[in-house]
């Protein structure tokens, strides 16, 4: 049985989401789709509901003008702390650090951040094929196995991990990246 609360929580986020994107997001991929995926994934598996609310907003940091600040006000700190957490940093340039800190970040909060970063890229990978280089391919496997790497002592039971830990190999031969990189 649905709880109605958190359907009703979960179609505020959305709607938030939406609106956010509506009138200051800028990513050119369908970000709106695939927070809608993370987040649905989330809630059809059972995760608890600052989970599934962070991984209908973790985009939003990044992609818009909204501040943790503001998702904290709206949605509460727990939410507010994952979405933080697995948003870049903005003073890091390069491209593996920004994630390895997201990464870590993440850990630090613990099972809740690093759930929805998993689901994030879980999501993501379908997309990496897109990469415009291979130095970009190879940061994607790079960081993928280095988050599958760290993760496990967090979340190596749930279904998440192993569905991500089984689509690592697949990822790899799909975008041409040998055992030996």
């Amino acid at each position: 049985m649905r709880d109605t609360e958190e359907d009703e929580e979960i179609e505020r986020a959305i709607q938030y989401l939406v609106h956010t994107f509506e009138t200051s997001g800028d990513n050119p991929k369908p970000v709106i789709l695939h927070s809608t995926r993370v987040g649905m994934d989330l809630y059809d598996r059972g995760y608890e509901k600052p989970i599934v609310i962070s991984g209908f907003l973790h985009d939003l940091i990044e992609d818009t003008d909204v501040t943790a600040t503001e998702i904290r006000s709206k949605f509460g700190d727990d939410v507010g702390h994952i979405v933080a957490a697995t948003s870049f940093d903005e003073s890091i340039d390069d491209y593996l650090e920004q994630h390895y800190d997201i990464y870590e970040r993440c850990f630090e909060l613990g099972r809740p951040a690093v759930v929805v970063k998993a689901m994030d890229i879980l999501d993501n990978s379908d997309y990496y094929d897109l990469a415009g280089s291979e130095e970009l391919r190879t940061n994607l496997i790079e960081k993928m196995d280095y988050f599958i790497e760290h993760s496990e002592p967090y979340i190596g039971d749930d279904d998440v991990y192993r569905e991500l830990k089984d689509k690592f190999p697949i990822v790899k031969e799909r975008l041409g990246i040998n055992s030996d990189n």
